[in-house]
């Protein structure tokens, strides 16, 4: 019994001790937070385009518009540490960027409309953003690896072997080093420079309109970056004739 009540004692002790030590660690570790400047109504002088158009004319009978509207705010927001670099994480926002690209959260809408309707571009308006305060060294969308590069490499290493008595090097050219280097990283204009993008489907009653809103614009060269707080985003299109009205 005696030796019971020293093990329970020494398991209290032990928990005790863990979860000082995990406290802390929390106390030298804390979180990371993010620091905003105050809003700003205006995107003139940031350089960022605010519009999408289409490619072409189409001839059209009137012009109509679709309007979403988009709202964030900071609460939502946290600064995420990938791979010792900077994820700024927004909820309800996805990870946007090609590889090698700076990693930043967008904001995805899908709009439908008519079957005959043509969109002659996608606008951005109303704009309010805050800077972020915080100096942002944001990680990179990863390098996508395929089959093939898989196979070059493997054989490259065991050419080099052959090559060197036995003896892996680290000589040879490196195929991949183009891909390796970010091509913005010492951009001094903001990333990814547009406020919005889109592409267009359809089925056999409707159009669809696929809209990516970015609401972070970010210039890896300082490390300084805005977030859209306020926007408004119209589809513009038109009412195409049908066949039936050509022939008229």
């Amino acid at each position: 019994m005696k030796n019971k009540k020293l093990f329970l004692l020494g398991c209290t002790v032990i928990l005790l001790f863990l979860s000082a030590g995990s406290y802390i660690l929390a106390e030298n570790n804390p979180p990371k937070t993010l620091f905003f400047g105050p809003v700003i109504s205006s995107m003139e002088g940031t350089g960022v385009l605010t519009s999408k158009s289409a490619e072409g004319s189409v001839r059209s009978i009137g012009g109509q518009t679709e309007i979403l509207h988009f709202s964030l705010d900071t609460a939502q927001t946290s600064l995420n540490n990938v791979k010792g670099k900077d994820y700024v994480r927004v909820e309800g926002l996805k990870p946007y960027g090609n590889p090698g690209e700076p990693m930043l959260p967008f904001k995805s809408f899908v709009v439908t409309l008519p079957i005959n309707s043509e969109v002659s571009g996608v606008s951005v308006s109303s704009v309010s953003y805050r800077p972020i305060l915080n100096k942002l060294n944001i990680v990179a969308n990863p390098m996508p690896v395929t089959q093939t590069q898989k196979v070059k490499q493997t054989a490259d290493t065991e050419k080099q072997i052959k090559t060197s008595g036995g003896k892996q090097t680290t000589t040879g050219k490196n195929e991949n080093k183009s891909y390796n280097k970010c091509k913005t990283c010492d951009s001094e204009s903001f990333f990814p420079g547009n406020l919005v993008s889109y592409s267009t489907g359809q089925d056999n009653n409707n159009r669809y309109v696929f809209i990516k809103f970015f609401p972070m614009q970010y210039i890896p060269n300082s490390n300084r970056a805005i977030l859209i707080t306020d926007a408004e985003i119209t589809v513009n299109y038109q009412s195409t004739k049908s066949r039936g009205e050509n022939k008229k």
